[in-house]
């Protein structure tokens, strides 16, 4: 069963435009998976939403993801889908 991190907040491009969009979000939480030894874990991309509160469509490429609770997500935008870096439990 997965986790769903709902909420609101502010979507600006990774390359410097001076250009934020404010949206709503849902992105799915992935379960914990135990890792033996060290190092990094790898990198997943998730799926996500990401609507616009005006009814604006994204361009594609990498965005930030500044949530109203404080933390910042990384997203990226591929054919109007929506991915991101996959959070832990």
């Amino acid at each position: 069963m997965t986790e769903k991190v709902k909420g609101r907040g502010r979507l600006v491009p990774a390359q410097a435009t001076g250009v934020e969009y404010k949206v709503e979000f849902g992105i799915d939480v992935a379960p914990e998976t135990s890792q033996y030894g060290r190092g990094l874990k790898p990198t997943r991309w998730a799926k996500c939403s990401v609507r616009s509160a005006h009814a604006q469509v994204f361009p594609d490429g990498t965005y930030f993801l500044h949530a109203d609770d404080g933390r910042v997500h990384q997203l990226k935008a591929i054919g109007g889908k929506w991915h991101c870096l996959a959070l832990a439990a």
